[in-house]
């Protein structure tokens, strides 16, 4: 992420597919999670929490994970602050502060946690796995982010994100978050295992 929801995810499965040879059509916009993509939301309708300018003063936890998750694709507004939150919770506010998250909002919500410098030991990538979980379905926002544009089909992104088990989908929400796409593509296991549902799913669908 952080553009989460983001997410960096997105653009690897994007390109799977093109790899793949199936993706129907010379365009992958829809899931690269540009800047000003159109998405339904996944819940329910919040105030706008977003915003890229701290308040006077030392800035809050919510306007550190707004900054986080600006423009983010295939979530509500509240469901990005609430893994905007899980972030904050599990890096902590001021490591996110000495990384200068307001000096480029849309640098940021653009960056994994590796590119704005930080890293996370094994406690608190579990607690921000565990935060990430208290946030709703998960799966559901990466359905709504990979058939964001339309490019790929609602049922083939939900075949694709349904298709991981329970271990894959954890590693995947993990590096996107804390290594993004490069993160990614650098683990084989998961890459495989993502090619092995883009095949299956566009081959079913």
């Amino acid at each position: 992420m952080t553009r989460y929801t983001t997410w960096a995810a997105a653009t690897l499965l994007a390109a799977l597919l093109g790899a793949a040879g199936c993706s129907g059509g010379d365009s992958d916009e829809g899931v690269t999670l540009e800047e000003g993509d159109s998405a339904e939301t996944t819940g329910t309708t919040e105030p706008e929490t977003t915003g890229t300018e701290p308040s006077d003063g030392e800035p809050t936890k919510e306007e550190v994970a707004a900054v986080l998750g600006e423009g983010a694709t295939g979530v509500s507004d509240a469901d990005a602050m609430c893994l905007g939150l899980a972030i904050v919770d599990a890096v902590g506010i001021d490591r996110l502060l000495e990384a200068d998250v307001f000096a480029d909002p849309e640098a940021t919500a653009d960056a994994s946690l590796a590119e704005l410098g930080i890293t996370l030991d094994e406690a608190q990538t579990a607690a921000l796995l565990d935060g990430l979980h208290q946030c709703g379905d998960l799966r559901g926002m990466f359905r709504e982010a990979l058939a964001a544009g339309g490019s790929i089909p609602p049922e083939v992104a939900a075949c694709m994100v349904d298709g991981l088990d329970a271990t894959m989908f954890d590693r995947l929400l993990v590096l996107s978050v804390t290594g993004g796409e490069a993160a990614l593509e650098a683990d084989p296991e998961l890459t495989g295992a993502l090619q092995d549902s883009v095949v299956t799913c566009m081959a079913a669908g």
